[in-house]
């Protein structure tokens, strides 16, 4: 079922946004508004799946049985790829084998007939080396062990990168351990190669881009859930003109920014969409029903001319939907 905004919410929206873009929100708004539709695909974030017990904000338990409702109803939407943008997993339980748990999740997130995608979250290495998490997921047509990469899929170019560097020497996050605790959830940047890379890849494309990240590109730099070298980022974004959207996870609260024209949607976190409301406050099955309390969303890409494209963020569970529009 999908959730809409009401018209408080869109109203706000209009205003946060005001005049770049943002059309009222609806299911239906691109076969509505005479869009020709590109690209239809999947989108789910921020799963925790993990064997440790429940919180009052975080049902880590339903993370199987979600993801199992999310690739049912993507088996019948038949889309162009799914992807989920980060923190797959998360700290387990004593006793329990990390790759069992991820090899559990993965074999779920890979059983649908498409193409499907991950970028690295912060919580996916709390108890895995890098090279193993890699070593246990796939991403269609990527070169296993990659961590930023792209693609084209029905003329949009699209974008994943990894923020799992620490901003003092560049390391990338890797697990933590009592002799090594190197990092921490704050520290996220995008290192120079992948910068540099970043450019390339923008260059080298004439397609419309949208951008997968698991930290927040739209806040302040020194904001907690943001990548520190954010700015620098959307330079390089603003700077191609290419770039539609930007889709990220990591702050379950989910949000929405228009920055020079380029939307910046953060989904709401599948596990849980508010760290300090408990789910007992605003769920009738305290965060446990498949379909109200489970988060994901379908991207759908319309062209309306050779310069104007919508874009519609449908949410399902608590995620808002979003339609937009920008010219290129």
């Amino acid at each position: 079922m999908a959730h809409t905004m009401n018209r408080r919410d869109i109203l706000k929206l209009g205003v946060a946004a005001a005049g770049m873009g943002v059309l009222h929100t609806a299911s239906s708004a691109l076969a509505a508004d005479g869009a020709s539709p590109l690209l239809r695909a999947g989108i789910i974030t921020d799963m925790h799946q993990t064997t440790k017990a429940d919180s009052d904000t975080r049902i880590y338990s339903a993370a199987l049985d979600k993801m199992q409702t999310f690739m049912d109803r993507m088996k019948a939407e038949k889309p162009a790829f799914v992807i989920e943008l980060g923190d797959f997993v998360d700290t387990l339980a004593k006793g329990t084998d990390p790759v069992t748990n991820l090899k559990k999740i993965e074999s779920i997130f890979t059983s649908a007939s498409c193409p499907h995608y991950h970028v690295l979250g912060n919580h996916d290495f709390d108890n895995m080396k890098r090279d193993v998490f890699l070593k246990n997921v796939s991403n269609t047509g990527i070169q296993q062990g990659k961590t930023w990469y792209s693609w084209d899929a029905n003329g949009i170019h699209f974008i994943v990168l990894d923020a799992d560097y620490t901003p003092k020497g560049f390391r990338p996050y890797d697990m933590n351990t009592p002799e090594d605790t190197f990092w921490t959830w704050t520290d996220t940047i995008i290192p120079p190669q992948e910068m540099a890379w970043l450019k390339e890849d923008l260059r080298n494309t004439s397609n419309p881009v949208v951008v997968f990240s698991h930290q927040t590109l739209d806040r302040v730099d020194e904001q907690d859930h943001n990548i520190k070298n954010a700015s620098a980022v959307r330079a390089l974004l603003e700077e191609s003109g290419r770039v539609l959207a930007v889709i990220s996870g990591h702050d379950h609260q989910g949000g929405y920014a228009n920055i020079k024209g380029i939307h910046y949607v953060v989904l709401n976190g599948n596990v849980g969409v508010n760290d300090t409301r408990p789910w007992s406050a605003t769920s009738q099955a305290n965060g446990r029903d498949l379909k109200v309390d489970n988060q994901f969303s379908i991207l759908e890409i319309g062209c309306v001319n050779d310069k104007t494209y919508r874009i519609s963020v449908e949410g399902y569970g608590r995620q808002p939907t979003y339609t937009l529009e920008r010219t290129l």
